[in-house]
């Protein structure tokens, strides 16, 4: 069902333009999360083997920005590193 063979590389995925990013993202991302930090609203969406954030401007049909953003900064960024840290060794302690 799913093959890499559709998907950009992280680099030339963020070199690409905002609508050709969208049309990617749209089409074979998968929607993780809405978030809203410092007043903007983001969505964060999972993309191959990277995230991508896509942040809307204040009418919610306005995209303002799409990156690609690699999985240690999706970590760093959207999880509480504690509960993160309990996770991972509730995992291995399984």
């Amino acid at each position: 069902m799913f093959s890499y063979e559709h998907y950009l590389p992280f680099a030339s995925f963020n070199a690409s333009s905002i609508f050709f990013k969208a049309t990617e993202v749209f089409r074979y991302g998968f929607l993780l999360d809405d978030f809203e930090i410092g007043g903007e609203v983001i969505q964060l969406y999972s993309y191959h083997n990277f995230y991508v954030e896509i942040v809307y401007g204040e009418n919610f049909d306005d995209i303002k920005a799409i990156r690609g953003i690699t999985v240690a900064v999706a970590l760093e960024k959207y999880t509480d590193s504690d509960l993160f840290d309990q996770a991972l060794i509730d995992l291995f302690a399984a």
